[in-house]
């Protein structure tokens, strides 16, 4: 049965877990120990996601079952590279403030 829905649509917990191959009580479990997975409850009180938690699912997916860590490992490496990513940012923002300055530079010595 080929899946119509969009990509980007909400999906049920049912259908979450079959796409990435984790049980639904591992999914709810997860719910609990990662914050970022945050579900949507609808009035049925069933479990929705959507594709950036289905993305973020199959992140942990990979650092528990591939990669090896622990629930508490992952949420370290996870909040870590957080804020590494925070900084990347910082860092290619004041990188790309340094080159103005020096294109600056260049120019002022070029034409004097």
């Amino acid at each position: 049965m080929k899946n119509s829905k969009n990509f980007n649509a909400y999906k049920t917990i049912g259908e979450v877990s079959r796409e990435v191959g984790i049980s639904s009580h591992i999914l709810r479990f997860w719910e609990k120990k990662f914050e970022k997975l945050s579900k949507v409850k609808r009035q049925n009180n069933h479990r929705y996601y959507s594709s950036e938690d289905i993305k973020f699912i199959n992140e942990i997916k990979k650092l528990i079952y591939v990669d090896g860590y622990t629930i508490k490992g992952a949420q370290s490496f996870l909040k870590n590279s957080k804020s590494k990513n925070v900084n990347n940012d910082s860092n290619k923002k004041f990188y790309s403030i340094l080159i103005e300055i020096r294109d600056e530079i260049k120019f002022i010595i070029n034409n004097n």
